[in-house]
């Protein structure tokens, strides 16, 4: 649908987006219409759907790596809607990744913090990627196998951490049955991944191998020396 509306007023009840937000949940409106209820109105000669649409129009992804200053610069923008575009987006990382920013500065914190990521019925391999200060800045599920074994590449996990410009990674796997004993293959993968981070510049934090009779921790095992 095109707006050649000048102002919300002038749209028709039924159209309006947040009549529509109230009536039929946020999940019946576009994209430019939750955008245009977050920006309440529009500017002389645009009205506040046509600005949403051109926004949208962009691309979310272009929209994240634009400069506040570029925003501005925008038709019908101006800092008060560009300040609002840079908070939807990092809102909307910080809802989808709720755990950005915890802090994993020990073996405990890892298998606290990871205990629940892991399917009881499967091994699966995660990987969690750290900034200098070892906070998260992302948690990727590698690979996902069968009750007793899991398969994965060191650029599996690495991929990412180039793609976040991350400092450190730490690995954690989980045994479904049984104890958290390492085996020889755990350890063959960690010290392939290892010599794969030393290469590209990458710390490799830890490995940890949970079960439910708990973890073990290859840093406090010395298996990383």
């Amino acid at each position: 649908m095109r707006y050649r509306y000048r102002s919300i007023k002038d749209i028709p009840a039924e159209h309006r987006p947040r009549e529509k937000l109230r009536k039929f949940g946020a999940e019946s409106l576009s994209d430019e219409e939750l955008l245009a209820v977050l920006f309440g109105s529009g500017t002389r000669g645009r009205d506040v759907l046509s600005i949403s649409k051109s926004v949208v129009d962009m691309g979310w992804k272009r929209l994240e790596e634009m400069e506040l200053s570029e925003l501005t610069e925008l038709k019908g923008l101006g800092l008060v809607k560009a300040l609002q575009i840079k908070a939807l987006i990092e809102l909307s990382k910080r809802i989808r990744e709720p755990f950005r920013g915890v802090k994993i500065l020990s073996p405990e914190d890892a298998y606290t913090f990871l205990r629940e990521s892991f399917d009881d019925r499967k091994e699966t391999l995660v990987a969690l990627y750290l900034d200098l200060s070892h906070r998260v800045m992302h948690l990727e599920v590698v690979a996902v196998g069968t009750l007793n074994a899991v398969n994965a590449n060191p650029k599996d996990v690495l991929r990412p951490a180039v793609e976040l410009s991350a400092y450190g990674v730490l690995i954690a796997h989980n045994h479904p049955q049984g104890l958290p004993e390492p085996s020889e293959g755990d350890v063959m993968f960690t010290e392939r991944l290892k010599r794969a981070c030393e290469i590209l510049g990458f710390e490799l934090v830890d490995h940890i191998v949970v079960s439910p009779e708990g973890y073990v921790s290859f840093r406090d095992r010395g298996l990383l020396d």
